[in-house]
């Protein structure tokens, strides 16, 4: 069962870290508010080998290096404020478990069709994603990873982030922008609430 979790909040972590067009010319693709995050393809090492793994709402089989097949799920949330910080909240679980929960300030810019995601410093390493809009849903396709003066440093194709806008209940509540904690507590609410 430790192992399982272990997993979890690997795969987690790893997803929350730096990584993580618009439809009309006058409506940008994405744009600040609340976001549940339906799935996420991102990179991930497990035991040892670098691989894409996309965990989903409606969950993942995968295999571990004994042989044996686990379902992982995921529930998450991407806060995006005006000012250019965020939040993503990824809550992990394996086989039905206790989820593993990884909450990671993140710093975010739109560029046209381009959306940037980053660490809170943002001092580090970025991850460039094509935005796409289908069917009220927003897709975020990785297409590379950038330093801080912009020079491309990694490939990030393959990574995937499908966010789905939330009801306006949700969307209307406010992020205490002053405290961490309530903060967290905010999000934690919020994966509780999707």
């Amino acid at each position: 069962m430790g192992a399982r979790v272990g997993v979890a909040l690997v795969l987690a972590g790893g997803i929350g870290c730096a990584h993580v067009g618009a439809s009309r010319p006058d409506v940008p693709a994405l744009a600040a508010g609340k976001y549940a995050v339906e799935s996420i393809r991102s990179r991930a090492q497990l035991d040892g080998v670098d691989q894409l793994v996309e965990i989903s709402e409606t969950g993942t089989r995968m295999t571990d290096s004994t042989g044996a097949e686990h379902v992982l799920t995921q529930r998450g949330a991407l806060v995006l404020n005006e000012n250019g910080v965020c939040r993503l909240a990824l809550a992990v679980s394996v086989d039905g478990e206790e989820p593993g929960v990884s909450d990671r300030a993140c710093r975010w810019t739109l560029d046209g069709d381009r959306f940037l995601l980053g660490d809170a410093n943002g001092g580090g390493t970025r991850t460039v994603y094509q935005v796409r809009r289908n069917a009220g849903r927003v897709v975020l396709e990785g297409m590379n990873d950038v330093d801080p003066q912009g020079n491309v440093v990694g490939d990030a194709r393959g990574e995937r982030i499908v966010l789905v806008e939330r009801a306006p209940e949700y969307a209307n509540r406010s992020v205490d922008r002053t405290s961490e904690g309530q903060a967290a507590r905010e999000i934690q609410e919020y994966l509780h609430d999707l």
